[in-house]
């Protein structure tokens, strides 16, 4: 009996940096996220053209936001540009399992083994591992198995994990960061390609 639940809605919005920044700035002056979302809407912070498209990726990055601390939303908003897209990258792994262990089991393992390239191959034998254990996942069409890798992969390039070329980067976390991600230790250090 296949038992994995998979949480795959990532692919309504990438490391979506900008419009994190927004929403955490807005949560920290209000600290409700019901009046925060409330607000996104009104005022159309996420820029989008449609109501249905804000509610969309409002709801992901709410949800993704949610799990971070508020030591570590503060850094989100005022961090740097790196620090930011690793916080964010925390709360993509924090929010989806699927992308969790895709970080752990092959972006870490490939680059402590000193295998610094990605492949298509490590995408679908990992994919195909995790299929075995999701019905879901085993049933889901071709067209949303591509998306779910392009969305993954674009994420992961976003948060300055992978050149475009297939590298893997090594993630240098500066000393204020490494303290906001004690919280979440120890999958808060798995999830980078480090030491």
């Amino acid at each position: 009996m296949k038992t994995q639940k998979y949480k795959l809605s990532f692919t309504a919005a990438s490391l979506s940096l900008s419009d994190s920044i927004k929403i955490a700035d807005v949560y920290l002056k209000c600290r409700d996220w019901n009046q925060t979302r409330r607000l996104i809407k009104e005022n159309n912070l996420l820029q989008s053209r449609t109501l249905s498209r804000t509610s969309r990726v409002a709801h992901e990055i709410v949800q993704r936001l949610k799990t971070l601390s508020n030591e570590q939303l503060e850094l989100l908003v005022e961090g740097s540009p790196t620090e930011q897209k690793y916080l964010l990258w925390l709360a993509v792994c924090k929010t989806y399992e699927f992308i969790k262990e895709f970080a752990i089991e092959v972006l870490r393992e490939k680059y402590l083994s000193g295998s610094l390239t990605l492949t298509n191959l490590d995408y679908d034998a990992f994919f195909n591992r995790k299929a075995d254990w999701s019905d879901e996942l085993e049933q889901i069409t071709e067209s949303t198995r591509k998306k779910i890798k392009q969305v993954m992969l674009l994420t992961i390039r976003q948060a300055g994990l992978l050149s475009e070329d297939g590298a893997i980067l090594r993630a240098i976390l500066s000393k204020r960061l490494s303290e906001a991600l004690k919280s979440d230790a120890p999958v808060s250090f798995y999830i980078f390609p480090i030491e």
